[in-house]
């Protein structure tokens, strides 16, 4: 029978980049993957990368997640198309402004001193097809930006393989060996596998992933579109990310056009990635209100893909004490691609050190039972 020291379930980015940061640590490593590679969320995300979150752990996180993009292509030899053109929110009520001013201290008090307001003057300027005219104030992060969810999931996958991780795909995970409390390995399409540690990196599957082994991960996926223009240079490729934070409503430059998005608050959640052309059809109605000249741009492509949502719309991460040998790396609510570099680090400092040098205690599973649950406001 095959055997690893941690079998890592789902290979998106949460997966890939954890294979690569515990191969890196000499532990033998099989990551299996049901599809494909970053086929699900991972390669259905935006691509943002931003360090303006609501809560000091997820702005450290986030931090170290753009140091560790920024310096992705000398550590693993694969380029991450990280470009740091910056994110612009945009508050249109008082209570918005009120909020992100404490954001403001908060972000400066950690660290994220480039993090600044702005005027409606000069998001204007920013981005010049911005409706600003209800605009209260804004704020911006210049060295937040947008990177390439194929590129950087490839680039842990391969760096991964090359310090010899086994990364499986069209494997299906079918079950968890549990004696005495503790994992003895999975069961899979291909055969099993004796481990001592499963860690669940399944995004929105992880609530099944936790069923095999007894536990119920509060996880549930929830629909997500994008849609991308044509070619379109009134938005050109230096046009920071901008978010509407009231509707949602965000877009950045996508090659020669522009990809965009905004959250169905109203639909409940489902495994459902088909295009609603209904919902679109607001998507472009917001798009055209708060960025009128987008209303001439014809989508060129649009598509849908899961987040993996909590309750309190922040990551699962470490060791589930009810099962011992089961970790989660799950959870980020629409957060995965970006907090996913720093996570992966983190969890593999936990796990081989017994600390990690930003303490993630706040991302703990038992929070759910304790009820101590601090909401990641700045969702989008």
């Amino acid at each position: 029978m095959e055997s690893a020291d941690v079998v890592i379930v789902g290979g998106g980015i949460s997966g890939c980049a954890l294979a690569y940061q515990l191969a890196k640590r000499k532990v033998d490593v099989v990551l299996l993957e049901r599809e494909t590679l970053g086929s699900q969320s991972t390669g259905k995300c935006a691509g943002g990368v931003r360090q303006q979150f609501s809560t000091e752990d997820n702005v450290r996180v986030m931090r170290l997640s753009v140091k560790l993009l920024e310096s992705f292509e000398q550590e693993t030899g694969h380029p991450a198309d990280f470009r740091q053109i910056g994110y612009l929110f945009v508050f249109t009520q008082p209570q918005q402004v009120e909020d992100f001013r404490h954001n403001m201290e908060m972000w400066h008090r950690v660290g994220l001193t480039e993090a600044r307001w702005v005027d409606a003057a000069e998001a204007a300027k920013m981005v010049p097809v911005l409706n600003v005219d209800d605009v209260l104030g804004c704020t911006f992060c210049p060295t937040d930006g947008i990177a390439s969810p194929n590129d950087v999931t490839v680039g842990y996958a391969t760096a991964a393989r090359r310090l010899g991780a086994r990364l499986k795909e069209g494997v299906e995970v079918t079950g968890i060996d549990i004696a005495s409390g503790r994992v003895q390995g999975v069961r899979t399409s291909g055969g099993d596998i004796a481990t001592r540690l499963v860690i669940n990196c399944a995004g929105p599957w992880a609530a099944s992933i936790g069923r095999m082994a007894g536990l119920e991960i509060p996880v549930l996926p929830y629909r997500r579109h994008i849609a991308v223009t044509g070619s379109f240079p009134a938005v050109p490729r230096s046009t920071p990310m901008t978010v509407d934070f009231h509707t949602s409503l965000y877009f950045h430059p996508e090659g020669d056009g522009v990809l965009m998005g905004m959250s169905d608050r109203t639909e409940p959640p489902a495994y459902v990635t088909d295009v609603n052309w209904d919902f679109l059809e607001k998507v472009f109605e917001q798009a055209a209100r708060r960025a009128p000249a987008l209303a001439s741009a014809g989508v060129k492509t649009a598509w849908a893909g899961l987040y993996e949502s909590t309750p309190d719309h922040q990551a699962i991460l470490g060791p589930i004490a009810e099962v011992e040998g089961f970790w989660c790396a799950t959870g980020f609510s629409g957060h995965g691609f970006m907090q996913a570099p720093a996570a992966s680090l983190l969890l593999t400092q936990l796990l081989l050190d017994k600390k990690s040098e930003i303490d993630i205690s706040s991302f703990a599973f038992e929070r759910f039972a304790r009820g101590s649950l601090v909401t990641e406001r700045n969702i989008i």
